[in-house]
């Protein structure tokens, strides 16, 4: 049988713990309604840098790619929840390079992985149509075939439609 954890994708182990966790609460749900379940889409933007020397000089230019977000969470009360989830981003770069004179500019395609865990704080009660809300946890992120812990921090509000249904606005930086 593999490993539970392969180097080769470290987000197996968390993909195994979101669905097991995922499991038990879709139980538990039908006696409390106290999970919820996210998806989300929408755009995502990567900072761009750049770097001057004496003999060169370099940037890279991410544009504005699309984003996906799925999480499972437990509302432990009006005010305070937690969640899992997992995002995906994808972006177009363009990396400029000036080096005495020549010139070269590449365009790739850019992907970012990230699994978070996060606390959150709403600032209305669970009944109250709109609840806005204030999340952080701590994040695993690969981007360029690099994997680092991260800080996932988001602000956004929940609006309850009659149907028992709600929309997530979200914003989050990691």
């Amino acid at each position: 049988a593999p490993p539970p954890f392969s180097p080769q994708d470290p987000f197996s182990i968390f993909r195994q713990i979101l669905f097991l966790a995922g499991s038990i609460l879709a139980v538990h749900c039908t006696a409390t309604a106290q999970v919820f379940v996210a998806g989300l889409g929408g755009a995502a933007a990567l900072s761009g840098a750049s770097a001057i020397s004496a003999a060169a000089a370099a940037n890279y230019d991410p544009k504005v790619g699309s984003a996906a977000n799925v999480a499972i969470g437990y509302h432990f009360n009006d005010w305070f929840s937690a969640q899992a989830g997992y995002i995906w981003n994808q972006n177009r770069v363009v990396a400029s390079q000036l080096s005495g004179s020549a010139f070269s500019q590449n365009e790739s395609v850019r992907v970012q992985h990230a699994a978070s865990v996060d606390a959150m704080v709403y600032f209305r009660a669970r009944l109250s149509r709109v609840r806005p809300y204030l999340s952080a946890g701590p994040a695993i992120v690969t981007v360029l075939d690099q994997t680092k812990p991260g800080l996932r921090v988001a602000v956004g509000v929940d609006v309850r439609l009659r149907s028992g249904w709600g929309v997530r606005y979200s914003f989050s930086e990691m």
